[in-house]
């Protein structure tokens, strides 16, 4: 009897391409390229996109012209539309190029979510549509940042969600990984917009680019990283620019060959520089975000605790928190980072409430995030931090440390050289 044989299935591939990368459409029919290459290489290829260039910013000004508090079901039907104008006119791209494409919005793909307007989460993913199309030959392109939620409502997935859009159906199809293409050309050290000659990370778990991710950067949105955590996805951020290989996260390499060079052991201090302790404190990246705002709120009275609680639900976007902490039982302490711009209804309704002083608003802090590589003692950070910090005179600073992240807040404008320097004496020696 002859043993019978089968074809394995052609694997399928998820790229997700960002806003600047699809900034115009000169960009558009370049990806469109890039696009029919993978193809021609074997892979069935899911495609998904974000608003090209600064189409939701300008979405999001229009309605704060008409609406300072615009409600949260309307801004998701607007804001929706940039990826799907992207989407059709890449499939047109796609089509120019004689490769058959077809689009499909979020709540075409099946992407079922929780009913947050706004900032919703991805329950599941059905991608039947999805699996047809593939089946009959074409490339899908897909709206990211966008779903349906249970009560059958357009959701949006917060900034960043394009990615997260990504990595869910990449676990639903059984991918054999997931492309975040993005303007850089990997996870990097820091901006290199800030930073002279940044280090490049060929190689992170999902637990190393989760704390990257809490950290406030915005290489990749955080439930992206949770979501291919969970669900084993294989992701690789690079450049759309170029054909760099990027970084590669996920699991060590089973190729023990690249298991040293992708998963290098620094010197933890340096040639020479070990003193009382074996190593020292050794992040993985720098984020500095400027014009940050700092709120502080504490009462014992349990009922304003409550209604500070319901005013920042209502006006602080979540997605452009940076960092909070919360201690609460009787009383109310909550403290939180914001980059969010738009906060004078916030401060407002604040204000009018009681236990309110000017003391718990500050504006134009500049916050310069360290993310992984947890020390063992933060003493021993501020120590080495401090030393770093009384070369410049002039810059009033403090530090907030939570989880694998720590946050210094310099008051005042920021002297560029001292990012650098924090760099230098931080992430490469």
């Amino acid at each position: 009897m002859s043993k019978s044989t089968s074809t394995p299935p052609t694997p399928v591939l998820v790229r997700k391409y960002g806003g600047s990368s699809l900034a115009t459409v000169d960009r558009i029919k370049t990806v469109a390229r890039d696009i029919r290459a993978a193809r021609d290489q074997g892979y069935r290829m899911v495609v998904v996109v974000s608003a090209m260039g600064s189409t939701t910013d300008e979405l999001n000004t229009l309605a704060l012209q008409v609406h300072a508090n615009p409600p949260r079901r309307e801004l998701d039907m607007l804001l929706s539309v940039g990826e799907r104008i992207t989407m059709s006119l890449l499939s047109m791209a796609l089509a120019d190029e004689g490769c058959p494409a077809i689009s499909f919005t979020g709540s075409q793909c099946g992407i079922i979510t929780d009913t947050s307007h706004s900032d919703a989460r991805i329950l599941e993913v059905k991608g039947d549509r999805v699996r047809e199309a593939l089946e009959q030959g074409h490339v899908v392109v897909v709206a990211g940042y966008q779903g349906v939620s249970l009560a059958k409502e357009i959701t949006t997935l917060g900034r960043g969600g394009s990615d997260t859009t990504a990595v869910a159906l990449a676990a639903a199809l059984g991918a054999v990984r997931c492309e975040i293409l993005k303007d850089v050309e990997a996870v990097l050290s820091a901006d290199p917009a800030q930073v002279d000659s940044p280090l490049k990370h060929d190689s992170l778990t999902w637990d190393q680019m989760s704390e990257v991710s809490e950290s406030g950067s915005g290489v990749l949105h955080i439930r992206a990283v949770e979501y291919a955590a969970e669900f084993s996805v294989p992701l690789v951020v690079r450049s759309s620019f170029n054909d760099g290989p990027g970084t590669v996260i996920g699991t060590v390499p089973i190729d023990h060959s690249m298991a040293a060079d992708a998963f290098p052991v620094p010197d933890p201090c340096g040639p020479g520089n070990c003193t009382d302790r074996d190593s020292r404190y050794r992040p993985l990246v720098m984020n500095v975000v400027e014009n940050v705002t700092r709120i502080r709120l504490g009462t014992d009275d349990r009922q304003c605790g409550v209604q500070w609680r319901d005013i920042l639900l209502e006006h602080l976007d979540p997605a452009q928190t940076i960092t909070e902490w919360l201690d609460s039982a009787n009383d109310f302490r909550w403290e939180g980072l914001t980059k969010q711009t738009d906060l004078a209804g916030l401060r407002e309704a604040l204000s009018a409430s009681t236990n309110w002083t000017d003391d718990n608003w500050q504006e134009g802090l500049t916050c310069i995030s360290l993310a992984g590589g947890r020390p063992d003692s933060w003493l021993e950070v501020q120590r080495h931090v401090t030393e770093v910090m009384s070369q410049w005179e002039g810059q009033t600073w403090r530090l907030r440390a939570d989880g694998s992240a720590l946050r210094i807040l310099v008051t005042g404008e920021l002297n560029s050289a001292l990012v650098q320097a924090l760099h230098k004496a931080l992430l490469t020696t």
